[in-house]
This record gives structure tokens, C-alpha cells and sequence, in this order.
């Protein structure tokens, strides 16, 4: 990338975005007026939500996505769920720990130097961005917790129709459409019967009497500095400097990464099949692909011996289906064949022209291709064969909805990382779901309370766990609880 031009453009890229309508800061555009001016009358909430999913990739407020139905897993649908806040985590904006009072107060400091250095006074940009903190705390607030969670409690299947009657402060029909909606593709054509999984119904209808309590401005001012937040390091060195000061309060990080980096990185996580097929070219061995197709079956044999010969709190009915669903899981190693494929290549990325002195428009190119490819699968069947990673990903998944593991080449200790994977499928969230990847009580209820039983051993076990030099306890250990119990005596 050509730095001398990324510092002589400077912050150029972005004040053009806040132009448009949809993305008009109200604390900048303030002082900048003219076509900067925000005006309540004219803003739209739904339109500015859509169009953040739609050309930057970013969900703010609601979580619009489309991926397999949990209780038919050969289908996808649309689902709607709360969408992720600036700070890592809930607990940052509703406790008042050291660090999470440190984090607000790096968080809000950001906000306000972003909002200067695109052309705002200091004290108008203090006075908004505090209301807009504040907002985004109370929003902290009615985020649906990740242990009320579940699998169950975020199956709630309605029709838009139905939801607009349920929430009827927010045009459900007209933002799914906004986002859903394709001249190229009118099999996506939305209407009032659509069938949508809302996944947080409580947290959408607080959200919108929060929103319905809330000054415009201030929704808007939030709204817009997500989307300025998630732009920030394609911008000039004194942005990045500007951001590297937050990310070593939240982070600990202490250097930039080098901008050459960087973009590598980038290019890598959005354009994953190309980049996936030029790795394959010069380093993939296919010997190594069928050594780990072998050692996948014998992890997946040793799982199933030890779950007939030592597991003895699991009746003999849901052993034998835990058995069927353990020959189910399909295998995925090294990368898909049709990377392989350059005409399917080459048209998947038609779309795209890069220009090697505009990084910015370069960067929303691939956010407006990358922001397409789930929405393309809507009113298609869902193929196992599927890949959702890059043949470049050191690492190892499970997939609930599909019954699937992915592994991509490496050289450690591997045969551990595929029997963590493979024990997910019958963890605390994957036993919910069937050797089809559908959602579906296949545990009788007794198999259920002894691992439940089990499970709180050892949450109990990690929550004594004291760490004397910051005076804490460990916190719950759920989010990646590991079938353990399998194995505990």
C-alpha cells in the first residue's frame, strides 16, 4: 500500500462518508455544515442501520443475519438478534472494577478525540459524546446476558407481520428488506409472511422504548460513531497513534502493526478462497491432507470407545444416538475442492476492482462484498460440504448446525485439538442439537441432569480458583465448557 498517499489523503475518505445521509454525524457536522449537516427531520434510523450492514459490514443495534434454521437445518433463514456494543464486553460499561472504569474513560476520551480530529470543537464533542456513552450503557444494560443465552431461549420463530405486531415502534418489513433485498437476485424479495428466528425478543422491545426515551441527536451520535470506530485504523498514522493509545489501555497493546502487515491480514480475512488457493499452490502437501483424514478417524473411534466402555452416567438409549451422531461428523481438512476452480473463483470475484491508491474504497469494496455473503445463501438449501473458514486458519472448529469439524494443516500437537473439537458436538450447547444439526431434545432427561450435575462441578472447581494478585476469583467458566465430564471419575 502506498503510505505517502494514505497521509496525504488523511482523514479525506471518511469526511466523504459522512456526506452521505445515512452517515452524517450530528457533533461534526455541526460545525462543518453544508452537506455535514444533520438535521432530525430528514434522519432515519432504519435507513442509516440498513446501510451500515449493507456498505460497511457493521450491525449496530440489531443483528441482521442469514444462517441455517436451528430446527431444519437443510434451510436457511433470517435472524434477528442485539448487536455487539464498542467495548469487548457488558460487564465493561455495567461494573465498576478498575478496569472497566478505565475502559469507559479510554472509550469516551477516543470518541471525543475522534470526533475533533474530523472537525468538531472539544466541548461540543465532550457534551454529545458523554450522552452517547450513557446511551450505549443503558443499551449495556438490556443486552440479553450470555448465560440466558441458550439454545432454546433464542429460538423464537415469527413471521415479520407477527413481530411488527409485537414491536410496532420499528418498520420490521422495510429493514429487512432494505438489507435482504437484491435487483439481482429476486428470489430474495421479502414480504410481510417472511419467516424470521428472533433471537433476543425482550432485548429489541427494550431497546425501542430506550430508543423512544432518547433524543434523536444522541441515538444518532451513537449510531455514527460506531460506524467512524469501525473505520479508524484505514485512516491516516495520527488516527492510528490515536487508536493505538486506547487499544493499550483495553488491550495491552503497546506498537502499531505495521501497515504492511496489516494489509496482508486483510486481504487474507476477506478475500478467503483466493488467498486460500495461493497458499494451497506453494505450501499445501496433500499427503498431510489424507495423515489428518486418518488421525480424525481414529480421534473419532477412541471418543467412541471410551463412550461405550467408561461413560456410566449416560443411559444406554442416548449413548447409542451420542454414538450414531459421533459417526456423523463430517470431516473437513485442509480446504475445499473448489478453490481449486478458477472460473468459480474469478466469479465470485468479478465484482471487485481494486486501486492500489485509494486503500479506503479498496477497504469498502471487500466490506460491501464481504457483507453479501451471507444474505447470497437465502431460498438455497444448506450444503454439509460448506466451508466457513480459510485454508490459511491455523486452527480447528465445531458447527453445531451442521455436525461438522474443519482442520486446516498443522504440524502440534493436532490429535488433541481435534478431540476438543469432536467433544463440542456434545457439550452444553452441541448435545442440544442432532446428528442432522437440528435442534432437537435427543438426551432423555436423565443423561441431561447427570451432566448437568457434573457441569456444576466443574464451574464449582473454577470458581474457587484464586488469583492473589489481583484479589479475584475466577469467573464462571461456562463459555467454552469442554465435555470434561466424559471423562471425570
Amino acid at each position: 500500500q502506498n503510505e505517502t498517499m494514505l497521509e496525504q489523503v488523511d482523514a479525506k475518505p471518511m469526511l466523504k462518508t459522512l456526506t452521505q445521509p445515512e452517515f452524517r454525524w450530528p457533533v461534526v457536522g455541526d460545525e462543518l455544515g453544508g452537506s455535514y449537516q444533520w438535521s432530525a427531520g430528514q434522519w432515519s434510523l432504519l435507513r442509516t442501520l440498513a446501510e451500515m450492514r449493507n456498505q460497511h459490514s457493521k450491525s449496530v443495534l440489531i443483528r441482521l443475519y442469514v444462517s441455517p434454521d436451528d430446527k431444519n437445518s437443510s434451510y436457511y433463514i433470517i435472524k434477528l438478534d442485539q448487536a455487539s456494543l464498542s467495548l469487548p464486553s457488558r460487564e465493561d460499561y455495567i461494573t465498576n472494577t478498575s478496569s472497566a472504569l478505565a475502559y469507559r474513560a479510554a472509550l469516551l476520551s477516543l470518541m471525543v478525540d475522534t470526533a475533533v480530529m474530523l472537525g468538531a470543537p472539544h466541548k461540543a464533542a465532550l457534551a454529545q459524546m458523554e450522552k452517547a456513552l450513557a446511551f450505549e450503557t443503558k443499551l449495556a444494560q438490556i443486552l440479553i446476558p450470555y448465560e440466558n443465552r441458550t439454545s432454546e431461549n433464542m429460538y423464537n420463530k415469527y413471521t415479520l407481520s407477527r413481530l411488527q405486531r409485537t414491536i410496532p415502534q420499528f418498520d420490521w418489513l422495510g429493514f429487512v428488506r432494505a438489507v435482504v433485498e437484491s435487483k439481482t437476485d429476486p428470489a430474495r424479495s421479502i414480504s410481510s409472511a417472511e419467516p424470521v428466528i428472533v433471537r433476543a425478543p425482550q432485548y429489541f422491545k427494550d431497546l425501542f422504548k430506550l430508543i423512544d426515551a432518547t433524543d434523536p441527536r444522541t441515538v444518532a451520535n451513537y449510531v455514527q460513531w460506531r460506524t467512524v470506530f469501525s473505520r479508524i485504523t484505514t485512516l491516516s498514522r495520527r488516527f492510528l497513534y490515536r487508536y493505538l493509545d486506547y487499544a493499550q489501555v483495553t488491550t495491552g497493546a503497546t506498537s502499531l502493526t505495521p501497515r504492511w502487515d496489516k494489509c496482508v491480514n486483510y486481504v487474507e480475512n476477506s478475500l478467503v478462497y483466493a488467498t486460500g488457493r495461493l497458499f494451497v499452490n506453494t505450501y499445501f502437501q496433500e499427503d498431510k491432507k489424507h495423515m489428518m483424514e486418518e488421525l480424525i478417524e481414529g480421534v473419532r473411534w477412541a471418543f467412541i470407545d471410551m463412550l461405550e466402555k467408561e461413560n456410566d452416567w449416560m443411559d444406554q438409549q442416548t449413548k447409542t444416538r451420542a454414538i450414531d451422531k459421533a459417526h456423523a461428523v463430517l470431516a473437513k481438512v485442509g480446504y475445499p475442492e473448489f478453490i481449486l476452480n478458477d472460473t468459480y473463483l474469478n466469479e465470485d470475484l468479478k465484482q471487485l476492482e481494486f486501486n492500489e491508491t485509494d486503500y479506503y474504497g479498496n477497504v469498502m469494496q471487500t466490506l460491501r462484498f464481504i457483507a453479501q455473503s451471507d444474505l447470497a445463501w437465502l431460498r438455497k438449501s444448506v450444503p454439509r460440504t460448506e466451508w466457513f473458514t480459510n485454508p490459511t486458519t491455523v486452527n480447528a472448529f465445531y458447527s453445531s448446525s451442521t455436525n461438522q469439524i474443519s482442520k486446516s494443516l498443522s504440524y502440534g500437537a493436532i490429535g488433541v485439538i481435534v478431540g476438543h473439537e469432536l467433544t463440542h458436538g456434545f457439550d452444553n450447547n452441541g448435545r442440544k442439537y442432532d446428528k442432522n444439526g437440528n435442534l432437537d431434545q435427543w438426551w432423555s432427561n436423565s443423561s441431561v441432569t447427570a451432566f448437568n450435575e457434573k457441569t456444576q462441578c466443574m464451574i464449582d472447581q473454577y470458581n474457587r480458583y484464586h488469583w492473589k494478585e489481583a484479589g479475584l476469583n475466577v469467573r464462571n467458566q461456562i463459555l467454552n465448557l469442554l465435555t470434561s465430564q466424559w471423562l471425570n471419575k
